[in-house]
């Protein structure tokens, strides 16, 4: 929520409170090496995202640095192929460097997280959280966090097998089916992609029957400008923050101006 804001350009009601609960979050629950949790690296990632995104020195927040969770490849792998994911977006959204590794485990490096991503690329194309066939999310999100790494072959052939994925797994009326649902937080993953990417929201990949992701992702809305998660569910908050996003990140393309994850700027 507070990443889509700030995103969009508008003030972030309640910044203040948000930043005191974060600061009081990181003096209770970050462990000697900078971990804000033992498993998942995705608390430090998401922390940086946030904080970048609303102009927040992450290397000072109760006196720690957030980065300094993401120096251990070890550390970050084990949530498979979503930690080097978000950890990229991490570092990338402000350029960040990444800590000194001091905990005797290999150091982290952006061309260790890379590599991990393509490793786990599927054989057709794609990427999934525990193997099996490639997941919609999975997939675009790993996108996300290789376009800025596409001067290197390796990474702009996965990239360009992820999208031939991600448009074979479009449906007729331009959404997406994951878990067994067409839902509205799969299209928001897919649009993020493509503006990350730079790749045209009408590009004929991604175009069916005349539908658009940005089409299909609106008939998720309410009445209130809410977002459903499946088209005849409740309004749901994860949902609306995804969708929001989403079109903070259409709204950022159609403007020229930097991507939802690029806030050197912020």
């Amino acid at each position: 929520a507070v990443l889509g804001l700030a995103r969009s350009g508008r003030d972030v009601p309640g910044a203040d409170a948000y930043y005191a609960s974060v600061v009081e979050y990181v003096q209770k629950a970050m462990d000697e090496n900078g971990r804000l949790n033992r498993s998942r690296s995705t608390e430090n990632s998401r922390l940086i995202l946030a904080l970048t995104a609303i102009g927040k020195d992450v290397t000072h927040v109760a006196g720690r640095s957030l980065l300094d969770g993401l120096d251990s490849m070890a550390f970050i792998t084990k949530q498979s192929v979503n930690g080097p994911v978000w950890a990229l977006l991490a570092l990338d959204s402000g350029a960040y460097d990444i800590p000194e590794n001091t905990a005797g485990t290999t150091q982290a490096t952006r061309d260790g997280y890379v590599d991990y991503i393509l490793n786990a690329e599927l054989p057709g194309g794609g990427w999934s959280f525990a193997g099996g066939d490639a997941e919609t999310d999975i997939t675009a999100m790993a996108l996300q966090a290789l376009a800025k790494y596409r001067d290197r072959q390796d990474v702009a052939d996965a990239v360009e097998r992820g999208l031939t994925v991600l448009s074979q797994q479009q449906e007729e009326n331009g959404g997406v089916v994951s878990w067994g649902s067409s839902n509205s937080e799969s299209v928001a993953q897919v649009i993020v992609a493509l503006t990350e990417l730079d790749v045209s929201l009408t590009d004929s990949r991604f175009v069916k029957s005349g539908n658009t992701l940005v089409s299909r992702l609106l008939e998720f809305r309410t009445e209130n400008g809410a977002f459903r998660h499946i088209l005849d569910g409740e309004e749901d908050v994860m949902a609306t923050e995804q969708g929001f996003y989403a079109l903070v990140a259409v709204s950022r393309a159609e403007q020229g101006k930097s991507t939802l994850y690029t806030m050197t700027e912020a």
